[in-house]
């Protein structure tokens, strides 16, 4: 492709004497905006003169002839922004990157640079979307898009799984002035999901409770445009403590057994109470995957209950007479599993909604179902017999709920004080 750079007052040899007169009528109308004739000056009619954006002209010679494209940053704006909306997210960053490599002083380069990032998240090309963010930040850090471009920056960061870059982008965006309660919450919760992912669980958990005190303290003041962000919060709180009831062990003689119990029992209460804080949001995503985490926790609490060592000086016999024993004792814990993973089932049902949280719930309930039927010799408890799921189970467990990305309609024009931002919205 030849680009052919235009004399704003004649035309480039070659081109056709029609292309000629426009380029020579186009330049005589570029101006500074607002200059006039000055009063009294022979033919003084007064003459507003309007700035323009620039047009490139692009001569690229193919076996059929030349073909010649002329274009502005406005027409790439609005073929990005097209493309964008449309989720073609590798011809909207084409556009995007054309509009800013050609006209990088133009008013769209901003709303460009921000939406280029967008695009690259839909790629799910994270470096590019970082280093997009990064770019933004730094040529406009008084703009308000360098807080919008900041939370994507930590949210990028989280996809890519580098999450000290993340808490230290979200503790930044925390000594800023200008956010609301929602920004506020969002930053805390997004900084805990950082570190909880750096399985520092002490600090992780300090930073979701402040997410709902926060929450407290501005209630009586403030509405939240989103509980998503307080249920992700109170979530995970629930999960720091399910990851604490996982590592306690249960550990023979009796006298330890006793203590070991204990301990699990206060951790699995406590996991569940988050938990059930967490439905009482009615935030569909989070609800479902708090309600399969409850179900979960008394599977698991059988589980390890099934791992404790037997006593050694037991027999092979007496072995099986053991086991079939404590199968009987602890197979409530399977029936409460069972019950917790209906309910759930008929909760998103009432929700009307269809989460992948609810096929993670059917499989559970189905090899629920089977265990429950499944009767060791010894043993004559009946445990409960629900119909069976008409939809067949998942064979691979579902990702937690993903945290939306701050998003931005592409917007059709730049902002004309230059100093509005795109409009913000969840992607």
């Amino acid at each position: 492709m030849k680009k052919i750079n235009l004399d704003p007052t004649r035309a480039p040899a070659g081109l056709p004497l029609a292309i000629s007169a426009v380029f020579v009528s186009f330049a005589a109308g570029c101006g500074t905006t607002g200059q006039q004739a000055q009063p009294g000056s022979p033919g003084a009619d007064q003459v507003t003169r309007f700035d323009m954006e620039p047009v490139k002209i692009e001569a690229t010679h193919t076996p059929e002839g030349t073909v010649i494209e002329a274009y502005d940053a406005s027409e790439l704006f609005e073929h990005a922004g097209r493309a964008l909306s449309d989720k073609r997210f590798d011809e909207a960053s084409k556009s995007y990157d054309k509009l800013l490599k050609n006209f990088p002083d133009s008013s769209y380069a901003r709303p460009a640079l921000y939406n280029l990032g967008l695009a690259q998240i839909g790629k799910q090309d994270w470096a590019a979307a970082v280093e997009s963010f990064k770019t933004l930040i730094d040529k406009y850090p008084q703009h308000k898009d360098a807080k919008d471009s900041l939370f994507q920056l930590g949210a990028c960061y989280a996809e890519a799984e580098n999450w000290p870059a993340s808490a230290e982008v979200f503790a930044r965006i925390l000594e800023r002035t200008d956010l609301d309660a929602d920004d506020r919450i969002e930053a805390i919760a997004r900084r805990g999901f950082a570190q909880f992912n750096l399985n520092d669980l002490d600090t992780a958990e300090k930073t979701f409770r402040a997410a709902m005190s926060f929450k407290q303290r501005i209630e009586n003041e403030e509405r939240l445009s989103t509980d998503f962000f307080l249920a992700f919060s109170q979530y995970h709180l629930g999960q720091i403590y399910h990851q604490r009831f996982r590592k306690a062990e249960l550990r023979l003689p009796d006298a330890q057994l006793d203590k070991d119990l204990e301990e699990k029992a206060h951790l699995l209460l406590t996991a569940q109470r988050a938990y059930i804080e967490t439905i009482k949001f009615g935030n569909p995503a989070w609800a479902s995957a708090a309600g399969f985490q409850v179900g979960s926790l008394y599977e698991e609490l059988y589980d390890a209950f099934m791992n404790v060592p037997i006593p050694p000086e037991l027999g092979a016999e007496a072995r099986e007479i053991y086991l079939g024993e404590l199968r009987k004792k602890i197979r409530i814990l399977l029936e409460k599993s069972l019950r917790w993973q209906r309910e759930n089932l008929l909760m998103i049902e009432r929700l009307g909604v269809q989460t992948e949280w609810a096929e993670k719930s059917r499989l559970a309930y189905a090899k629920l179902l089977q265990i429950l039927d499944f009767k060791p010799a010894g043993e004559d408890a009946q445990g409960p017999s629900p119909a069976e799921p008409s939809n067949p189970p998942r064979t691979t467990p579902p990702p937690v709920p993903p945290a939306p990305f701050r998003g931005a309609e592409p917007p059709r024009e730049p902002p004309p004080d230059n100093e509005k931002s795109p409009k913000r919205q969840v992607l």
